[in-house]
């Protein structure tokens, strides 16, 4: 519900967040973490992004794309794309 309540406040222009490879996301003071014992060292670990492993994630992609490309939407190609630009892949 955290996160909802955070992406209903991005659309309402009321949240902030950060740009990573993936999108905008969260940063660990956008949350409301009342209630809970979460402290931002666990935050940034469950968040952060192993740039090297995902390049070594999204070669591994190559095959199985080549293999579904006839029935693959080409948004879902395009998306792969960019995020191998992003990830410098």
């Amino acid at each position: 519900m955290r996160v909802l309540e955070w992406i209903v406040e991005r659309v309402e222009g009321r949240a902030n967040g950060e740009e990573n490879a993936f999108g905008i996301t969260p940063r660990y003071t956008d949350l409301n973490w009342k209630g809970l014992d979460f402290s931002r060292a666990q935050y940034e670990q469950v968040t952060s992004i192993d740039k090297d492993a995902w390049k070594t994630e999204l070669g591994l992609h190559d095959g199985l794309f080549k293999q579904l490309a006839y029935h693959l939407p080409g948004e879902i190609a395009a998306t792969k794309a960019r995020l191998e630009t992003r990830f410098g892949v």
